[in-house]
């Protein structure tokens, strides 16, 4: 396996868990203890969403005249989805938020060193 590839599923895998942290603090635990009917816990839709698309990223990313797209076509997505789960009122807007705060951090964090030397496109 290259090394690449695998620092990819490292990043992968560290995202996960990760998302998995998050969901387990700002899905679950509210749902929990203000019950499952509530507006304000993270939405995991956005959440596995920007998963899926961060992962296909690694894919759009070997060819540099995708990448601006496929951030877009993201954004697009991921503004659809939201929109989407507020007129739902599945959640509202500070879930989608939060959503999307949890999964914006779990990218962030394992690659941290790269993120602080700036983004290139």
């Amino acid at each position: 396996m290259k090394f690449h590839t695998k620092k990819q599923l490292i990043w992968i895998f560290w995202t996960t868990i990760i998302i998995g942290i998050g969901l387990g603090l700002f899905k679950y635990l509210p749902m929990y203890v203000y019950g499952k009917d509530i507006l304000f816990d993270a939405s995991s839709h956005m959440i596995w969403t920007s998963w899926g698309l961060y992962v296909i990223w690694f894919f759009v990313d070997q060819n540099k005249k995708l990448r601006i797209h496929y951030l877009i076509f993201s954004a697009v997505i991921l503004t659809i989805m939201g929109i989407q789960r507020i007129i739902s009122n599945n959640h509202n807007e500070v879930g989608v938020m939060l959503g999307l705060g949890i999964a914006g951090i779990a990218i962030i964090i394992p690659r941290l060193k790269e993120f602080l030397k700036g983004v290139k496109f």
